[in-house]
């Protein structure tokens, strides 16, 4: 790198400092929407009205009524994703800049567990995740552009309870304990700009309603709580006035968006059922990613955001093949929350389509195993208004595979 070239890439070292980018195509936003490897075999369509196995508790705790006796369910979805990054710089001493792999591979394992109290009452237990990402570009790329690593993983603990109302009612509700901890990073030119590390444990809540329309046929909705985040911890780098074992106290603030559901399920017959789904998730709360450091030099490190709020739409179908089998398939329209004019390299989010296969083989009386196939389709997006360093494209696609066992007794 020549002197001009690094000059220039410090001048815009304030505006291309800092983001929480997100795994691309995978979920709208940072949003996980694997939840059960049953729920993955139909690209989650009629999440909230299904309840086919325990992890109904993280889609409508309404729906534990429908389960017998004990229900357990655990398992664990592997997403492998294949996103790439092209374009230019804008100084011509550096011309054109790529960078490959940039989304991490990641691992989401679940947990749930109901039990049906009497013929009016379930109670239940979750502990899954449900917003996460991994990204990280190359330290030759980052020192260029400044972005570098992205992570934030997240656990949340859901104790619900779900009570019938009369035959075709039920309600549903239960406590979201979240815990989040994150990682921001910024190289620019070969240094350490911005490392930014800290955790935090925060509280939402979730209703549900299950109405049964007849023995075939039912409706589900579920509505969850938005959740504010203020994850505390330390940072250090050239931004902050601090290297190697000194570093300041610093924050971040995120509200997490709220979430509402909307399934229908309907048996066609004995062997054959149908579902959709439609999902609206409030992203429009997260305006602006703005890391406090205790030094006077917050204004250096906010980012506008400006997210929008999204949908996502399912269908899907379940095929009963005999006592032992039953399939299943999906497609489903992710939006995303990110406009094209405010997509940066730190979250180059797109819309995706998704499309699902999945199986349940009956083990024995009590216990079953699940298998589920999902790969993500999405064109390139546009990076280029927003991103002061880079014009170009992000782009690629996801496979996602799931195991898992569940069953009642």
């Amino acid at each position: 790198m020549t002197n001009k070239t690094r000059n220039y890439t410090h001048v815009t070292a304030a505006a291309a400092l800092l983001g929480m980018s997100s795994t691309p195509l995978l979920g709208a936003g940072f949003q996980l929407a694997e939840r059960s490897v049953s729920g993955l075999g139909r690209a989650f369509s009629g999440e909230a009205a299904i309840a086919d196995d325990a992890s109904v508790i993280a889609s409508n705790a309404a729906g534990m009524i429908l389960l017998d006796d004990g229900a357990l369910s655990v398992g664990l979805q592997y997403i492998k994703p294949d996103v790439d990054v092209q374009g230019v710089h804008p100084n011509p001493l550096v011309g054109n800049i790529s960078d490959t792999d940039i989304a991490e591979d990641a691992l989401v394992p679940y947990f749930y567990y109901s039990r049906k109290i009497n013929d009016n009452l379930s109670a239940g237990f979750g502990m899954y995740s449900s917003f996460g990402l991994a990204t990280e570009y190359s330290r030759a790329f980052s020192s260029v552009v400044g972005s570098e690593t992205s992570e934030i993983t997240t656990v949340t603990l859901n104790p619900s309870l779900a009570y019938r109302l009369n035959d075709q009612w039920t309600i549903g509700a239960g406590i979201d304990v979240l815990y989040a901890e994150g990682r921001l990073t910024n190289y620019l030119g070969g240094n350490k700009f911005f490392d930014l590390e800290g955790d935090d444990w925060s509280i939402g809540w979730n209703f549900g309603v299950l109405f049964e329309v007849s023995d075939r046929t039912r409706i589900g909705l579920q509505y969850r709580s938005s959740i504010d985040l203020q994850i505390e911890g330390t940072a250090e780098g050239i931004l902050v006035g601090s290297t190697g074992a000194y570093k300041r106290d610093a924050s971040l603030s995120i509200e997490l968006p709220d979430v509402a559901e909307l399934s229908i399920y309907h048996e066609l017959n004995d062997k054959w059922a149908i579902h959709s789904d439609v999902t609206w998730t409030g992203w429009s709360k997260f305006k602006t990613l703005a890391p406090k450091v205790h030094a006077g030099i917050d204004p250096l490190l906010a980012v506008q955001e400006n997210w929008e709020d999204s949908y996502r739409y399912a269908i899907g179908a379940t095929y009963k093949h005999s006592e032992k089998v039953t399939f299943r398939c999906g497609l489903a329209y992710d939006e995303t929350p990110v406009s094209d004019a405010s997509r940066t390299l730190r979250i180059p989010d797109g819309d995706r389509i998704w499309a699902s296969i999945g199986a349940t083989i009956k083990l024995n009386d009590c216990y079953n195993l699940d298998l589920a196939y999902t790969h993500l389709f999405a064109d390139d997006t546009r990076i280029g208004p927003n991103e002061p360093a880079f014009t170009g494209t992000a782009g690629g696609d996801v496979d996602l595979v799931g195991i898992g066992i569940s069953g009642t007794f």
